[in-house]
């Protein structure tokens, strides 16, 4: 068991073995020697004459009771090791009878398959036959997280009047257009995992490439708050890729759904990953590299409280604050009644020479090299993929590639808190038509480590809107405002701490890798090698901007020079290079070119490098400390 772990763990650490050995020992016993057994496996029938499988487990206690509705296309028999919320085997224990039932076409439901499923029938058809039986006492909620969470929207769309209330787990119900296509680029390693649980999505999304009027009638037929009339706990994660647009649907949720509910709804958001594909799930304390103790389980405990008022009349939820959230980076559980937790002010960071992230308008310009046949690789994040981490890494093993760029402020003097969408807006020249940019927004700790908070991507051709229409190419010699947004977070840097941003031209496995050459795309062909330049200056003002009050405060009296400044750029004979008396010991250098080639290394002697043997073109130079680290990267011009 552990050889497989340890194959399928890109990353090994401590917290991933105690974890699998824990969950081994907690599995191992219930798999081999226990199961929870149905009371009942049951044929319920639909009104197209069809019958969905479901297992109905009833506690011996109960002869009149609600009941807790799951319905998942991920097969019924896996709540066979477990009910969730804490229950696990104790079926007696729970207050509720429980009916898992497959998805129509899924599983034992396969037999009902038709064209064109109507989700939200069947689970009003699944409670009317609830309703009917001998044990049930006609009150009826459901649970589930991720597709088993969309199909509660469904169902409560249709109004049963038994259902009472729902619990949808990282999910909302909108198809949208940027959740296959983020920033114009496909996120391919989740649409294949999607394909791989049986949804077959593919020849419909890929046939779609373009912003049109399949996407707009799914979008507008999809989102529909009005249509909400029970009282929800949704519950999302803020390394999950559906927390954007849960946001956005809550708050929705809380102004336009029925006037009878629109006070009942609630949201908890942990620091959670969407689950499915790792160690890592809603309501463990191990999420990536980092750890929770306190926000373990909040999830289950706040989702009973919730349904024993709803079903059961006990307990005083409605006193709950109607959004729990984790402060991420203070590692602390927030509240507010308001309808969301966006800070309406913003403030600006620039984009500057050498690397650094300044409070006023920058100098200069820098670029880096996008290689579609080595490229950035994906470290943790929104994912979702059986070969990808979820959740936050560090991402300092990218350093060091020259197909990246790095901005950090210096350290902070005092908390920064952003709560909303962090929005890059970048001026960006190219020597090819088209090109990715992808932004990765990192806490920099002061031990070294670089531990990612969320990231995005814009394509280029779709830097003025996602119609084909309005795609355009890029041409030589010019510049052009492109702007990538990153997932709503609420997260704070604490002080000492830097505020840190990465700038690459591909994330790959997680997003498809352009290649660069203006052609279809999504189709095998000749990849092109992109220099990118980021200018950042007065005229072209690359920035972030952050929805934050206190961040000129913490940038006050703290604004550091960079360590090291090369210059001329463009240089001909020699490259003069002066550093900070901080670094007292020897350091040594690289020159790589733009194929990423070494072209000459050496000790760092004095202030001045050689650099008449080397032919006109774009270079980088590397310095690394006496350990071997890189503590330096930038690109400079032969002549």
């Amino acid at each position: 068991m552990l050889k497989t772990i340890m194959r399928t763990s890109k990353t090994f650490n401590r917290h991933t073995i105690i974890f699998y050995l824990t969950l081994a020992l907690y599995l191992i016993p219930c798999l081999l020697f226990a199961q929870l057994n149905p009371t009942q496996i049951v044929s319920i029938p639909m009104r197209d004459g069809k019958f969905l499988a479901a297992d109905v487990y009833i506690p011996a206690a109960c002869t009149s009771c609600p009941t807790i509705l799951i319905q998942t296309p991920y097969n019924k028999n896996s709540f066979r090791a477990g009910l969730p919320m804490g229950f696990g085997l104790n079926l007696q224990s729970s207050p509720y009878a429980w009916v898992v039932a497959d998805w129509r076409g899924f599983f034992g439901s396969v037999s009902a398959a038709v064209a064109q499923p109507k989700r939200g029938e069947d689970g009003y058809d699944i409670i009317s036959w609830i309703s009917t039986q001998s044990w049930s006492n006609g009150k009826v909620g459901t649970w589930g997280p991720s597709a088993l969470g969309v199909i509660q929207y469904q169902t409560m769309k249709e109004k049963h009047p038994s259902h009472l209330c729902a619990i949808p787990i990282v999910a909302h119900p909108q198809t949208h257009y940027q959740g296959y296509f983020y920033g114009g680029a496909l996120e391919s390693s989740r649409l294949q995992s999607l394909d791989m649980l049986g949804f077959g999505l593919s020849p419909l999304v890929l046939a779609n490439p373009y912003y049109n009027l399949v996407w707009q009638i799914t979008e507008n037929s999809t989102w529909y708050p009005q249509d909400i009339s029970t009282p929800t706990l949704q519950i999302g994660g803020w390394y999950d890729h559906n927390i954007d647009r849960m946001m956005d649907w809550y708050k929705a949720c809380r102004t336009s759904a029925d006037t009878s509910v629109r006070n009942h709804q609630w949201l908890l958001v942990g620091p959670w990953v969407h689950g499915g594909t790792g160690p890592a799930y809603v309501g463990s304390s191990i999420q990536g590299e980092l750890s929770y103790p306190d926000a373990a389980q909040k999830n289950d405990t706040m989702s009973r409280s919730f349904f024993e008022y709803y079903l059961l009349n006990s307990g005083n939820w409605l006193n709950t604050p109607k959004i729990t959230h984790y402060e991420l980076g203070t590692n602390a559980w927030r509240f507010s009644n308001d309808s969301t937790i966006e800070i309406s002010q913003s403030t600006e960071l620039f984009l500057n020479d050498q690397g650094t992230l300044i409070a006023g308008n920058g100098i200069n310009s820098s670029l880096f090299i996008s290689e579609p046949r080595n490229p950035s690789p994906t470290i943790g994040g929104h994912t979702l993929s059986q070969s990808l981490n979820q959740g936050p890494y560090s991402q300092n093993s990218l350093i060091g590639r020259t197909d990246l760029m790095t901005f950090e402020t210096s350290a902070l003097s005092q908390d920064i808190n952003v709560s909303g969408r962090i929005k890059v807006h970048l001026f960006i020249e190219c020597d090819q038509p088209d090109a990715d940019i992808v932004v990765r927004l990192t806490d920099a700790y002061p031990d070294g480590r670089d531990m990612l908070i969320n990231d995005g991507i814009r394509r280029m051709r779709f830097r003025n809107g996602y119609t084909q229409a309005l795609e355009s190419f890029m041409q030589i010699g010019q510049v052009y405002e492109a702007v990538v947004e990153l997932p709503f977070v609420n997260y704070t840097w604490k002080s000492g701490h830097k505020i840190k941003i990465y700038i690459s031209g591909n994330s790959s496995t997680r997003w498809d890798v352009n290649l660069q050459n203006g052609d279809t795309m999504y189709t095998a062909g000749d990849t092109n090698t992109a220099i990118i330049t980021i200018h950042h200056n007065s005229s072209n003002p690359s920035r972030i901007t952050l929805p934050s009050t206190n961040l000129p405060l913490a940038l006050e009296d703290s604004i550091e020079t960079n360590p090291f400044q090369l210059y001329p750029i463009p240089a001909n004979q020699t490259l003069h290079i002066n550093y900070s008396k901080l670094y007292t010991k020897t350091l040594r250098y690289k020159i790589i070119d733009i194929q990423g080639r070494l072209i000459q290394k050496s000790i760092l002697s004095d202030s001045n490098i050689r650099i008449d043997d080397l032919i006109s073109g774009i270079y980088f130079l590397q310095i690394y400390d006496q350990e071997g680290q890189q503590i330096y990267i930038r690109h400079f011009i032969k002549q």
